[in-house]
């Protein structure tokens, strides 16, 4: 992938990988008191974690969707997941 590798840290408003510290992304205007930014903030710290782990549901259950309509839209979802976080 061609994201920034290794773990992301959300703190004060700042996203930023671990292993260097360099900031990735920054909320503007950040308070440390609103609930929604808090939560906006792990969510695109966890981004990373969380293409892999879906990607890693894919590959052990064998590349396939499934055969009934739940797993297939599932797998779609999924899919259509880590197309949207990883192309332009």
């Amino acid at each position: 992938m061609k994201h920034t590798q290794g773990e992301w840290i959300a703190n004060d408003g700042q996203i930023y990988p671990q292993e260097t510290g360099k900031t990735l992304a920054l909320i503007p205007y950040y308070d440390t008191e609103d609930e929604e930014q808090q939560a906006n903030a792990r969510l695109m710290a966890a981004a990373p974690e969380l293409i892999l782990a879906i990607k890693n549901l894919m590959d052990a259950e064998g590349g396939e969707a499934g055969d009934n309509e739940d797993q297939q839209l599932a797998w779609r979802n999924a899919e259509q997941a880590i197309y949207k976080a990883t192309n332009p």
